[in-house]
């Protein structure tokens, strides 16, 4: 199952032709990427997910309010490689 946030339609156009390889069972490129071939980290279930992502935007707009200073949630989040540092 693919879902789109709306935000390209390159991402689109890749995951159809991803699928179609997929589909037609060839190795391709594009099959052999390590995104394909493994599955993601399942996402928490909701109410889970909405809790954490309103979470994670209250830390960020605290961190933006307070010089940058992060919580421990945005700490643990860039310990874990997850952090949200641009």
């Amino acid at each position: 199952m693919n879902g789109f946030t709306g935000l390209g339609v390159a991402a689109t156009r890749f995951a159809a032709d991803v699928c179609l390889d997929l589909l037609e069972d060839v190795s391709t490129r594009l099959t052999e990427l390590e995104m394909v071939r493994k599955r993601p980290v399942p996402f928490p279930p909701e109410p889970l997910a909405s809790m954490g992502i309103q979470a994670t935007r209250w830390s960020l707009d605290r961190a933006d309010h307070n010089a940058g200073r992060r919580n421990g949630l945005l700490r643990a989040l860039d310990a874990l490689g997850l952090g949200f540092d641009s």
